[in-house]
């Protein structure tokens, strides 16, 4: 539950969650500090202080190529905080929706 709630809260911050959907969209090769920094025009101190927090928390992986630093989304760990916001709140949702979708097909 901790981690959660760290993620959740590294999450919870305008700039943290705009760069985190720009890696999202980016895929698994992620992306360069340099293309991030000029993204989002803010101090390199202040990004790296975004990155780290979201890296502590698990959400991000950092990898270094030559002199670079590429940041992706760590895949597994955003699966599971996925799943687990909705496996109570929409246990039987996909049920429903199944049935939903399959009557659809059927009209």
């Amino acid at each position: 539950m901790r981690n959660y709630v760290e993620q959740f809260s590294a999450l919870g911050q305008k700039d943290r969650l705009e760069i985190f959907r720009l890696l999202v969209r980016a895929g698994p090769q992620g992306k360069c500090v340099d293309d991030i920094k000029r993204r989002f025009r803010m101090p390199g101190s202040t990004l790296f202080h975004h990155l780290d927090a979201l890296t502590r928390c698990g959400l991000l992986t950092a990898r270094r190529t030559g002199r670079f630093i590429y940041y992706a989304i760590d895949w597994a760990k955003t699966a599971k905080l996925i799943r687990f916001m909705t496996e109570d709140c929409c246990a039987d949702l996909h049920t429903s929706l199944g049935n939903s979708l399959s009557a659809d097909r059927m009209k």
